[in-house]
């Protein structure tokens, strides 16, 4: 009994966090589904700097769980630029959490909503986030032969025409490094014989393409390629043999103490244009990765196994980066579970996930789907997630803590009134309340202020909320 406890309490280490995750992903999914209904008429520009607003909302939830409630410590060793940059970001790479490392060092120049990958092929069919994260400016690519330059050209040329900021992720091994999988490891080696390149124990042989057409690509764009060495803590065995990296379940059960990261900013005039001397820039690269990491796991020194070579530097993440986009997110999903069609819909949402097949085709008609949108205050829904990005934004932007509460406060009465009116039509007055006030008040900050944002825009909804509601009583 006491062993099933046991079994019990470090399974829920791993499930509280991806139920919460995975259970605040369908609100957030339909508030990016009628922000991107609504941004069809409008600029593409427009569109990307909301959509990063929304990204960078759920990947902070996403790090509260892998940073604060997993206690594990960040080191880093280098300086990060305090100012956001457009970058290419080349790492080593031996697991899934790697991808949530490169959203440590983002949100730490608050670049987090900027982050987008190049991920492997059969990536796109992850339930959801495959599809997601194409939309938000993801590539994925094939190996070898079948690797589409001019779809990825294209791709990169769209994104930096319309503005949109880069924070490109790419690991150019193409494979997670696992060091029991000897023969991957061996081919690896093997390749970098034959073509004359020097052979690395910790990580495998880069691939150039990916990065060499990014960079290619968006020389015009880009500031700085960052290249990033990662070493998780507590992967030596008693016998001091590398252990694979940690899985997302192992990482979020805290079983890895503490993050080493090394960084290193090469800014993008240093980096040779032409293919055969980029690829010889990106394996020195790569063998100074490997360097470092057998200094890490390798060292005879007591004092300097489990470190890189300089000086590192431990960094906490504070929780007013990550405990807003928590509340907001767990704001909007509360008014979803009330009602009896919002949990139809987190139910569907969740069997696609489940099943793989959520996709344009299948996502867009579900919201459009004339018994969904009838039942459901979409309108309402969408006014109080409004309200609600507001006051994190203001909380953001300029430290108000007033905003914040504000936002939160009228965004779940407006959401719990959107609650209302979807069960009655008639039942306004949470809504009204909710709207009236904010309309006054934001209306009497824009005749003080004259600024348009956001006061004026408050204002302008808050007044057409209003109007819409006495419409209902009133048909």
């Amino acid at each position: 009994m006491l062993l099933s406890l046991v079994v019990h309490t470090y399974s829920l280490r791993y499930w509280f966090p991806a139920t919460v995750m995975l259970g605040t992903a369908p609100a957030y999914l339909l508030s990016w589904g009628v922000w991107r209904l609504l941004s069809t008429v409008l600029p593409a520009r427009l569109y990307h700097r909301l959509d990063d607003r929304l990204y960078c909302i759920y990947q902070s939830m996403v790090l509260f769980f892998f940073e604060n409630y997993t206690g594990v410590e960040i080191v880093i060793y280098g300086d990060i630029p305090k100012n956001k940059e457009n970058v290419i970001y080349l790492s080593n790479h031996q697991c899934t959490v790697d991808w949530i490392i490169a959203d440590m060092l983002a949100i730490r120049q608050s670049a987090i909503g900027h982050v987008r990958y190049v991920l492997k092929d059969g990536l796109k069919w992850l339930p959801l986030y495959g599809w997601y994260f194409s939309q938000h400016g993801g590539i994925y690519v094939k190996r070898s032969a079948k690797f589409n330059e001019k779809t990825m050209q294209k791709k990169l040329l769209s994104q930096t025409q319309s503005g949109a900021q880069m924070y490109l992720v790419i690991f150019p091994e193409g494979t997670r490094y696992n060091p029991e999988l000897k023969n991957i490891i061996a081919d690896s080696q093997a390749f970098a014989t034959k073509e004359g390149l020097a052979v690395l124990k910790h990580t495998l042989t880069p691939r150039m393409k990916a990065s060499h057409i990014a960079i290619e690509t968006m020389k015009g764009h880009l500031d700085a390629v960052y290249d990033v060495t990662v070493a998780y803590e507590g992967t030596l065995d008693s016998s001091g043999q590398r252990r694979p990296a940690p899985s997302m379940p192992e990482f979020l059960c805290k079983e890895c103490p503490r993050v080493h990261i090394h960084f290193d900013r090469v800014d993008i005039k240093e980096i040779p244009a032409e293919p055969l001397f980029f690829r010889r820039w990106l394996h020195e690269r790569f063998e100074i990765k490997d360097r470092l990491l057998t200094d890490f796991y390798e060292s005879k020194d007591a004092d300097k196994i489990h470190r890189f070579p300089t000086e590192g530097k431990p960094s906490p993440l504070s929780l007013c980066k990550t405990v807003p986009s928590l509340m907001i997110l767990g704001g909007l999903t509360l008014p979803l579970l009330l009602t009896e069609n919002g949990r139809k819909l987190v139910l569907k949402t969740h069997l696609m996930m489940a099943v793989g097949s959520c996709n344009a085709r299948e996502f867009y008609p579900y919201i459009l789907d004339s018994s969904s949108v009838m039942a459901v205050d979409w309108i309402g829904f969408s006014y109080a997630a409004v309200i609600a990005f507001g006051g994190f934004m203001g909380y953001k932007r300029k430290g108000s803590v007033m905003s914040l509460v504000a936002g939160l406060v009228f965004g779940s009465l407006s959401a719990y009134g959107a609650f209302n009116t979807s069960n009655d039509p008639k039942d306004i007055k949470v809504s009204l309340l909710s709207a009236g006030v904010l309309a006054l008040v934001m209306g009497t900050r824009y005749k003080k202020s004259g600024k348009i944002l956001p006061a004026g825009l408050m204002s302008g909804l808050s007044l057409l909320m209003v109007f819409r509601l006495l419409l209902l009583i009133m048909v």
